[in-house]
């Protein structure tokens, strides 16, 4: 892996790609200087250009500023009190519980092969396994589960049958699976 972390390919821009682009670079420039005009006339005004003067005093500037700053500071106080009464709200809701949320009990294997009608010596050895195929019939039962090696996409290691015979129906039964030779 390189050094350079950012990817910069141009050439895979079409050219409105490309316009667009400059025109909000540009644009939030714009923004951000406009956001900066204060402070750069009053930087202006320290090394002698008179622009300060006019704008903060004759514009009445200095109350617009404080008016600004004013109800900057409403926001981040309206925003303040609605991140601490939410934070409080979660506190009371949540206090010593060790999860947010009511989890189910885990399933036997009992109820899980009774379900899927599954036998559970193949079940336990499909729990062991990191990775499988499992193909289904339209009523969701399963038809036949084969161990993967990983990458998943790779051919399968060995198959594993139903030791329970089930009859499924429909086009499921004669299709190949997944990863057959």
């Amino acid at each position: 892996m390189g050094d350079n972390l950012i990817i910069e390919k141009p050439e895979a821009q079409n050219r409105g790609q490309r316009l667009a682009q400059g025109v909000l670079t540009v644009g939030f420039w714009c923004l951000f200087l406009s956001l900066l005009r204060p402070l750069l006339t009053l930087f202006a005004w320290l090394i002698g250009i008179r622009l300060f003067t006019y704008e903060m005093i004759e514009k009445d500037g200095g109350r617009l500023l404080l008016e600004a700053l004013r109800n900057y500071g409403l926001v981040v106080l309206v925003l303040a009190v609605i991140l601490r009464t939410w934070a409080w709200y979660n506190h009371r809701r949540f206090a010593g519980r060790e999860k947010r949320r009511n989890t189910m009990p885990p399933l036997s294997t009992d109820e899980i092969t009774g379900y899927y009608g599954v036998d559970p010596t193949a079940l336990a050895m499909w729990r062991k396994d990191g990775s499988l195929y499992v193909r289904h019939n339209k009523e969701g039962k399963v038809l036949e589960v084969q161990t993967a090696q990983p990458p998943p996409w790779g051919d399968c290691a060995c198959s594993v049958s139903l030791s329970r015979a089930v009859s499924p129906e429909g086009d499921d039964a004669n299709s190949p699976p997944p990863c057959a030779p």
